[in-house]
Order: structure tokens, then sequence, then C-alpha cells
């Protein structure tokens, strides 16, 4: 299967998630965390550096980076965004926080033509309020619906991103860090399996439990760049903040009105897309 396919049908999916009443971020793109004052193992004792299960110097598996990644996703307090630039135009965002009794949902959606869409889910105490908008519409919804549910599928929507940048490239460990306590280990991209790729760039952290934190992959094919990234942390236990468009949620459920004011976080994915900004 062709690449230009391969990306066609993985628009076509995320244009079906946002079916599901999920919603993206106001300001989407990652950022990649600070220098941490941290103490790197030196390459010479990379080879006897400690690894997670399913990790390696030269290999990851992506099962077993799956399985204690979405377990992560699903169950801790977590706070993580993700992006994905398949053309100029053409983009998906994410935004995905999620607490012991609340959690909340992102997605926004260009297919690089005309069709945009956005959909925001924030559950608390069983009931699931969404927001949802398509080509300047905009509607509200709330029904039942469990916190557990939507982190089940926010997960397998944010590990998505992940699972592209890792089938996609090739990783090799480069260095570990050690950090008050915490300890990462950095995979750079070697190769990518794109047909004509140039100007290939991309890493991989994942902490000492196996969970992916933050992944990135940049390359452009015929002149195009594609972007892909993710990050995840934790956060802290104190909840999720509600979004503002809540209160027009709790007043008018089916509230339907043009959402002109509310597409900031598309006009800059847009505009990020087509500047190929890194």
């Amino acid at each position: 299967m062709s690449w230009r396919v391969f990306a066609a049908i993985a628009v076509a999916c995320l244009l079906a998630l946002a079916g599901y009443g999920y919603v993206a971020p106001d300001d989407p793109t990652p950022t990649t965390s600070p220098a941490l004052n941290s103490t790197a193992i030196s390459d010479e004792t990379l080879a006897d550096a400690e690894f997670p299960e399913g990790f390696s110097r030269s290999e990851i598996d992506i099962a077993t980076a799956r399985r204690l990644s979405i377990t992560f996703l699903r169950t801790e307090p977590v706070s993580g965004v993700a992006l994905e630039r398949f053309r100029p135009g053409a983009y998906a965002d994410y935004q995905y926080e999620a607490g012991a009794t609340r959690a909340r949902f992102r997605l926004d959606v260009h297919n690089g033509y005309a069709d945009v869409s956005q959909n925001d889910v924030y559950v608390e105490s069983n009931v699931r309020h969404s927001r949802s908008g398509r080509n300047g519409r905009i509607a509200f919804k709330m029904t039942n619906g469990s916190v557990g549910e939507t982190r089940f599928r926010a997960a397998d929507s944010m590990w998505a991103v992940v699972s592209r940048i890792l089938t996609i490239g090739e990783f090799r460990v480069i260095q570990v860090t050690e950090n008050t306590g915490e300890r990462r280990i950095r995979y750079a991209i070697t190769d990518v399996a794109v047909r004509n790729a140039t100007d290939v760039r991309g890493y991989l952290t994942v902490d000492e439990d196996g969970v992916v934190r933050e992944a990135q992959l940049l390359y452009g094919q015929a002149g195009e760049p594609k972007r892909f990234q993710y990050s995840v942390t934790s956060r802290s236990a104190s909840g999720v903040v509600p979004p503002a468009w809540l209160p027009a949620a709790r007043a008018d459920n089916h509230f339907e009105r043009g959402f002109e004011a509310n597409t900031g976080s598309i006009v800059d994915a847009t505009n990020d897309s087509e500047n190929g900004s890194q």
C-alpha cells in the first residue's frame, strides 16, 4: 500500500472518530520539555543500561509499548496533546485531560479541503457534556456517560498517533537520563519506511515503566512536510478544569449557532501546517 493511500486512510479514520463527539485542544501543539538538570549515561555504558519490558537499545516491541502506555492513559491522572499534519491544510489535533472523576477529550479534524469538524466531550459525575461543530455550525448535547468509557476511547485515539510514529520509523537509544528520581530513555529515529522521505528527524522518550511520554516524527515527501507529535505527562490529582463552553451546554443541550468565535485552534493549526513549521 502506498504512503499516499495510507495517509488518506488515516485521515478518513480521524474523520470517523469525530463522530464520537470528542474534540481537540485550544492550543494543541505539543511543546518540547525544557532541558532537565539530569545525568546522561554515556554511549559506552548504554549497552549495559536497564530497559523496561518491551524495550532494548535497538528495538521497541510495539505491542508491549501499547499495553503499558494505554494502561497509563486509561487509569492515571494525565494531561496530553498530540497532532498530525498529513499535508498542508490536512490535520488532526488532540487534547486529553483525565482524572478519577473527570475527563475531557477534544479532537479537531480538517481533511485539507472544505470539511472541518470539532468534537469536545467533558464527563463529570456520569454526565457527558459534548460540543460538536462541523463547517460553521455548533451544537451541545448532554447524555449519560462514564469517565471510564471516555478515557477508554480517548486513550485509543491518542495512542493511534504514537502507533503511526512507531510503525513508520525505526529507533535506537541515544541517551538515558536520571532526574529527581525519574528515569527517561531517549530513542532517536534511524530510518523511515516511507518512499522518498527527506529531512527525517524524530525521537521517542519512554519512562522506567515502559510508558511512552513523548514521540515526534518529522519528514518531507514530494515537497510536503509531514509531522506527527505526541506528549503526555502526569497531572495533579486536583482534577480536570471544566471547559469554558460548559455553562452553555448545561443551559441548552441542543443549542445551535455559528461558531466562528471558537475556531482559533483550527485557524492556528491550518497556518501551522501550511507553513510547515516544525
